[in-house]
């Protein structure tokens, strides 16, 4: 991720960043997520997470953060919201999930 990022000039964009390099547990272990928001100084509670991947959800989920699953919605049900793709997701659903 950081190599891409670096080489798009993005890198610096990003508060934290954490790979496959940073953990020693992969999905559905949540590990990857717990240490992202520990980096971020941000409870677990109030992360957001958006993921394409059942593992990814469940790892979320066990995180206790909010799931919201990019994809089709009979595979990531596990997810609190499941979205086809970004553009079905409007300003006012992501300023909901912000304000609880």
């Amino acid at each position: 991720a950081r190599s891409i990022l670096t080489e798009v000039n993005l890198l610096d964009k990003f508060d934290a960043i954490v790979d496959g390099n940073d953990v020693s547990n992969a999905k559905p272990d949540p590990e990857v997520f717990l240490i992202a928001a520990k980096r971020l100084g941000i409870a677990p509670e109030d992360c957001i997470v958006f993921e394409d991947s059942v593992a990814g959800i469940q790892a979320a989920n066990t995180a206790k953060m909010i799931s919201i699953g990019i994809g089709k919605s009979n595979i990531l049900h596990e997810a609190d919201h499941v979205f086809s793709d970004f553009t079905e997701m409007n300003s006012k659903f992501i300023e909901q999930l912000i304000k609880k």
